[in-house]
Formats: structure tokens, C-alpha cells, sequence
């Protein structure tokens, strides 16, 4: 195998792909990447932990075809550090040893035989579902937050997602917060499913985003797997199985206390409050009055913090307290000038949303005062 490509258009491809390799494992091959010559004057690069699977392919010229896999983490190192010039490969011998020059540099690196890459098996249909990316997009960002970390095979770790006739419905929850949208989408077909995605999935389908012209995604589901396909790269996963939670009857629909709030002075001040909060509960209180939210923290060994900020509020004086990092979390996410911020009683289910979206809310649960 013997081909030259630019050093950008690999190294953005390689940042890519490498997500997918297994960081260690039993196979060794796993932690390496693909790099296969086919048509058109194009090599694909591949790289997969068995659970998921990325592919790309990228323009190249090629002299002789072939086929090898390369230490994926030590291969990205070598390429991210050469000069802006075309890099050129070169398997020396039959001892999978690849050449790799660029300008004056010149790296021999180890792979291993392409013939021990396991074969990645991609769903097997042509029944796919063509999405516009943008809404698709905004609805794994504004839910993804949300999913569990403790246990990554618990249906808790992954975002449900359903399409069904024009709306796309998102949604994740680990205990201690939810995150829900719906988003009106085009589904000439009148496709559907309803499945559990892993959020490192959702997190490597933003990641595989990066530098597309494409409008559409083209998304299939089959036989425990789901698989994003764009024109040049596609990734593939297997879904969590088990039963996703009825969030819905958590959503409460008659909050009747309601304060609307600056977002950027809203992230400032917690900023500033946090200081001082205990790092193991992370709580900090809100203190509503009219028109005024006071915002407090207090570490009994360190000190407290205070900060006021005026707000959009009517009601009666209230107290409650969060976890600042699950505010912190949704705010981060909210594209508009301010978020409204939907209570009940000091222990009820707080909503957060964006002024102006109905559909895509944010359930918190307040903590305790003492």
C-alpha cells in the first residue's frame, strides 16, 4: 500500500474515526485504525470497539492499493505534529512496518494485518429515515446533558429517542433531573421507532458533524444497532435495550410560581455563589422576592457567598435550593437572552426552560433546606 493525502484532511479525519478505537482491551487490533484503499482515488479509515463503529473516507492519491491497521492514539500524535505538507505512506516488507514522511520527517510505525480487524457489521436495510441535521442536533444537545454516568449499560446512561410521523421526541433523566424535546421534523414516509441511544453515540455523531456540508442525516435502526449515515462517513452503535422510564407523568403542568431570568447574569452569578458552596453537596439557595432572586452558598469550615440579581417575578417570597451543576448544565445549553423558571413547593420538581419553547423543558429536583 502506498498513497499520499494532504496532512489536514487526514488529521481531521483521524480525530474523528480514533474516538471509536478501544483505549485498551483484549484484541489489541481494537485499539488501532483501518486504513484501506478504495475507489475514486480515496482510502477509508475505520476504527471500532465492537460497540461502536466510525468510518470516513477521504480523498488521497494512490499509488499502489492495500491495507493495514495502525496504533490509532500514536498515529494521531505523528500526524497531528507534521508540517502542513502531503503526507506519504508506505508499507515496507511484508512485517506490517508503515513509512510515514512528511517534508523532512520521516516515522516508521508498527501495525498489525488488516485480516485481524473484525468485520463491522452495519444494519443490513435500506429502510432509513432522512432527517434535517439542525433539528436533530439542537435535540441531542438539549438532552444529552441529562443522561446518567454511573453505569453505562443502564437504560438511564442512553437518550430515548422516538420518531413518529412529523415530530422527533427526545429525552433523558438520571434520577435527579430530566431533559425532554420535540422537535417538527419532515417524515414524507411516515417512518418510526422508538430506541435508547448511548450518550457516547449522540456525543460521536456531534463529533462526526464537524466540517460536513450535508444537510440530511440518513439514520436506520436494525437488529439492536443504529447507524448515522452521511455522504462521506457514517457511524454505526448498538442500542441499550430495556424499558426507558415514563417521564412524562414526572412533568409537572401547574406550577403556578414563575420568575423569568437574564441567562448570562443568571450563569454569572452562580459562577461567583459557587465559591463557597460544600463540594460535596454543591447546593446553593434561591431566595425569591419581587422582582429579586438572592442567591446564597455557605461551607461551614470556609464561609458563604451572596449575590442578588433582579428578575421577572410576582409571587409570594419563596425558598428553595439546588444543585448549582444541574443549572449550570442546562443554561450552557439555552440559546435565548432568558430562561423561565417554573415552582411549586420547595421539594416539588422545578421546570427550567428557554423564554419561547414550549416543547423543550428541563426538570429539577430541589434538594432539602436544612
Amino acid at each position: 500500500m502506498k498513497f499520499s493525502v494532504e496532512k489536514n484532511v487526514i488529521n481531521n479525519a483521524l480525530n474523528i474515526v480514533s474516538k471509536a478505537a478501544a483505549a485498551r482491551g483484549i484484541q489489541p487490533v481494537l485499539s488501532n485504525v483501518l486504513i484501506e484503499t478504495v475507489e475514486n482515488n480515496q482510502i477509508k479509515l475505520c476504527a471500532t470497539d465492537l460497540d461502536i463503529s466510525i468510518e470516513m473516507k477521504i480523498a488521497a492519491e494512490i499509488s499502489e492499493k492495500g491495507s493495514i491497521t495502525l496504533p490509532a492514539k500514536k498515529l494521531n500524535e505523528i500526524i497531528s505534529k507534521l508540517s502542513n505538507e502531503k503526507v506519504n505512506f508506505n508499507i515496507k516488507g511484508e512485517d506490517n512496518v508503515v513509512e510515514i514522511k512528511c517534508g523532512s520527517s520521516k516515522f516508521d510505525i508498527k501495525g498489525i494485518a488488516a485480516s485481524e480487524f473484525p468485520v463491522v457489521e452495519y444494519p443490513e436495510t435500506e429502510d432509513y429515515i432522512d432527517i434535517v441535521i439542525e433539528p436533530l442536533l439542537k435535540a441531542v444537545k438539549q438532552t444529552i446533558f441529562a443522561t446518567a454516568t454511573y453505569d453505562m449499560n443502564n437504560v438511564l446512561s442512553g437518550v430515548f429517542c422516538k420518531i413518529n410521523e412529523n415530530t422527533l421526541e427526545m429525552a433523558a433523566l438520571d434520577g435527579n433531573r430530566l431533559a425532554r424535546v420535540k422537535e417538527e421534523i419532515e417524515n414524507i414516509e411516515n417512518k418510526s421507532f422508538s430506541v435508547i441511544i448511548p450518550s457516547r453515540t449522540l456525543k460521536e455523531f456531534m463529533n462526526i458533524l464537524s466540517g460536513v456540508e450535508d444537510e440530511k442525516v440518513s439514520i436506520t435502526v436494525r437488529n439492536g444497532q443504529i447507524l448515522f449515515k452521511l455522504k462521506d462517513r457514517f457511524i454505526t452503535s448498538r442500542l441499550i435495550e430495556g424499558q426507558f422510564p415514563n417521564y412524562e407523568q414526572l412533568i409537572p403542568l401547574s406550577n403556578n410560581k414563575k420568575a423569568t431570568i437574564d441567562k448570562n447574569k443568571l450563569m454569572s452569578t452562580l459562577d461567583r455563589v459557587s465559591t463557597m458552596v460544600n463540594e460535596r453537596t454543591n447546593i446553593v439557595k434561591f431566595s425569591f422576592n419581587k422582582d429579586n432572586l438572592k442567591v446564597t452558598a455557605d461551607t461551614p469550615d470556609l464561609g458563604d457567598s451572596c449575590d442578588e440579581l433582579l428578575v421577572d417575578y410576582k409571587n409570594e417570597s419563596f425558598d428553595i435550593a439546588f444543585n448549582y451543576r444541574y443549572i449550570q448544565d442546562f443554561l450552557k445549553i439555552t440559546e435565548t437572552e432568558n430562561v423561565v423558571v417554573e415552582m411549586d413547593g420547595s421539594l416539588s420538581g422545578v421546570l427550567y426552560k428557554s423564554e419561547g419553547e414550549k416543547e423543550a423543558v428541563c426538570l429539577i429536583m430541589p434538594v432539602q433546606l436544612n
